[in-house]
């Protein structure tokens, strides 16, 4: 291990030092010869204006391409720092453009062809960006996206939950007669690919142990539809069509004595699990207004999603108390079915030119149904070799949940004077769910089954909100809301919330903007032995300044205060306790962002975020029945980049990066990262 960091280092250095010969070499080159742009590209007579752009075949060519260097030196933990940026050293693609466009908007084929790409090479997410046009015919776009997942955290699960994966995600959309107003076409095409390592626990035996995991998912999706006008309805309807499946297996190497030694063991674990399914599913939207007073708007949604899954998981290795588990072979298989649908109608009346009433109707409705049949058998040898009678377990279950949620909302808008406008409304929601179970056990005598859960819940809501400018330099907006949300947990009362946000908008002169705002929410569940209270305070200020285009600055700071109390059970000297767990965040986040023109071919951009979260603070648990909680950290990231023109089609950039993690309770994941790095961008076509 030691070797492999100091070959680490050295390499970090070794990359730094092509940085610093690429830097200074560019840097002489401006120094040595300052009129070199002017030299090749000597200034044109004033008439006629000839273009810097490249024609080729009737098309004007536009292109840029950055390619580099980045070294990398971390000191500290550098899993903590790969889960939190993941960059790399190396050669980098920076970033690249390409863009063609018609001279006379004549082309054979397409008028317009831009392509864009940036992140390869060397950092954790990149893009890939194609859009193709001939108006009035077609309109194509393309987007290819990829991620490098990593986690490996020392605070979670014992560093037994990682991830170092790759997932790249795919869109691709034409449409046909983009510009015609009475009927267009669309076609469309979504892939979905995530692959690579990961690691997990399985509770086996009363005891935990750490499983290896290959991930392997993919789906595919295709949509079809059109956008058209019919006797004056807008109408839009979308039939598509995905289909995704999960391969993923889990594993152990060799044998595992879990995270309680000596309770028990694996020697052996294979577990596949595939997972196959599709959806179908239609939209239709329609849309109309009336008279110039009536608008008329409606959307219907509907899915139905099938799954199927089979299950196949081969365990050897001792049970908790010693015995030798020869095999204990499990295999199971099930299905699922969902049918969903969701619609809304919304209708606004226009009264008068400053007043307006709205009304939206919505409703969701779903209903999941899904079964399976599992059979184990576990086979076992005493510590002295007898055999143990093989148990065998044979079950059937089958699930059931009804879900169905209306709601209406009611709306008036005021627009008292163009610097004056007022809105409110009430919400009302009605939610039933309908819960039902069925399991037989073959080798027991037939249960009877409860009867279904049914659930019935409504809930009500109050907002108002509006539009103040005292003076032409400030804009101010307010948002109250207040009332009842449907909770996550069937059982528990609804949450009661009061929602506030007034945001400020300050404009002194062209070049300078200021912005307040504030948010509190507060959420309270009444559960009479599981409440839940929130407390959340976030107050934001930013400001923005462009003197000239030769310097922008804009920097500000948010501050968030938030506290979360709920009331738990702890098992405290084996009784179980009525508790209370506390949560703070006491965080403070400062950016500053600058741009300058030193110079007419160099221009500097500097940066500088600052994040902190005091926690708890010094506040610590007076009782052993309440639980104190928070994560207090610190991180802050400059940056500095440095652009010279070196002549019409040449920009040399350099740069450096530095991030710097910290946490207060314990040391074992901080890490201080810098990242130097160097490119140089080629253009062609680039206006001087």
């Amino acid at each position: 291990m030691r070797l492999k960091s100091k070959m680490e280092k050295a390499k970090s250095k070794n990359l730094a030092s092509h940085i610093l010969v690429l830097s200074v070499s560019c840097l002489l080159l401006f120094f040595l010869f300052p009129n070199a742009a002017q030299a090749q590209n000597p200034k044109p007579s004033p008439s006629p204006a000839p273009s810097n752009q490249e024609e080729i075949g009737g098309y004007k060519i536009t292109s840029s391409i950055e390619f580099g260097v980045r070294g990398i030196s971390v000191d500290g933990n550098d899993n903590k720092y790969r889960s939190d940026l993941n960059y790399k050293p190396g050669f980098r693609l920076f970033d690249s453009g390409f863009l063609m466009k018609s001279v006379d908007g004549k082309g054979k084929i397409f008028d317009n062809l831009s392509v864009s790409s940036t992140g390869f090479g060397a950092d954790p997410d990149g893009f890939t960006r194609i859009n193709v046009d001939k108006p009035g015919w077609y309109k194509f776009d393309a987007k290819v996206r990829r991620f490098t997942y990593f986690n490996s955290l020392s605070n979670l699960a014992l560093n037994q939950h990682t991830s170092n994966t790759k997932r790249t995600l795919g869109d691709f959309d034409l449409t046909i007669l983009p510009e015609n107003e009475r009927i267009k076409f669309y076609l469309s095409y979504s892939f979905n690919r995530n692959s690579g390592a990961a690691t997990t626990t399985y509770y086996y035996q009363l005891n935990e142990f750490p499983i290896l995991s290959n991930v392997k998912f993919r789906s595919d999706e295709f949509r079809g539809g059109f956008d058209a006008k019919l006797a004056g309805f807008e109408l839009s309807l979308t039939q598509g069509f995905q289909r995704f499946n999960d391969n993923t297996n889990y594993r152990v190497d060799f044998t595992q004595t879990g995270n309680t030694p000596f309770r028990s063991a694996l020697e052996t674990f294979q577990r596949e699990v595939p997972f196959t399914g599709n959806t179908f599913f239609t939209r239709l939207s329609v849309h109309r207004l009336f008279a110039k007073r009536l608008d008329f708007t409606g959307r219907f949604v509907y899915s139905s999603s099938t799954s199927h899954f089979t299950l196949s998981e081969r365990i050897t290795g001792k049970d908790f108390v010693g015995n030798t588990i020869t095999l204990d072979q499990l295999n199971s298989s099930g299905d699922s079915k969902r049918p969903d649908g969701i619609g809304d109608v919304g209708l606004t009346f226009f009264a008068t030119s400053k007043l307006k009433f709205s009304n939206t109707f919505s409703v969701n409705s779903y209903r999941t149904t899904g079964g399976n049949i599992l059979s184990d058998s576990l086979a076992r040898r005493t510590p002295l070799g007898t055999t143990i009678p093989t148990v065998f377990l044979n079950t059937l279950s089958h699930r059931l949940q009804s879900y169905r949620r209306f709601a209406d909302t009611i709306e008036a808008d005021y627009q008292f004077t163009k610097n004056y406008a007022l809105h409110f409304g009430y919400r009302y929601a009605d939610l039933k769910i309908i819960l039902d179970d069925f399991d037989r056990n073959f080798a027991q005598p037939s249960p009877v089954n409860p009867a279904p859960y049914e659930f019935n819940n409504h809930t009500n809501t109050f907002f108002v909100g509006g539009k103040l400018r005292p003076v032409e330099k400030w804009t101010a907006y307010f948002d109250i809301e207040r009332g009842e949300a449907d909770y996550v947990f069937t059982r528990l009362n609804n949450f009661k919330f009061t929602n506030f946000r007034v945001r400020n908008r300050i404009t002194p002169t062209d070049e300078l903007a200021l912005n307040f705002s504030v948010v509190t929410k507060d959420n309270n569940n009444p559960t009479q032995n599981f409440g839940v209270d929130v407390n959340n305070r976030i107050y934001t200020s930013s400001v923005d300044w462009s003197p000239n285009q030769n310097f922008s600055f804009s920097g500000g700071y948010t501050y968030q205060h938030l506290t979360s109390e709920a009331v738990i059970l702890l098992p405290i000297e084996g009784i179980q306790t009525r508790g209370l767990s506390r949560y703070f965040v006491r965080d403070r986040f400062v950016f500053v962002d600058a741009f300058v023109t030193l110079h007419t071919r160099v221009t500097l951009f500097a940066s500088y975020y600052f994040d902190k979260d005091n926690g708890q603070g010094n506040t610590i648990s007076s009782s052993p029945a309440t639980i104190i909680g928070s994560y207090p950290l610190q991180f802050q990231f400059p940056e500095m980049r440095l652009a010279v023109k070196l002549g019409k089609r040449v920009d040399w950039n350099v740069g450096y990066k530095f991030y710097n993690y910290k946490e207060k309770f314990q040391t074992s994941q901080d890490y201080r990262s810098h990242l130097p790095y160097t490119s140089l961008r080629i253009y062609i076509g680039r206006e001087r």
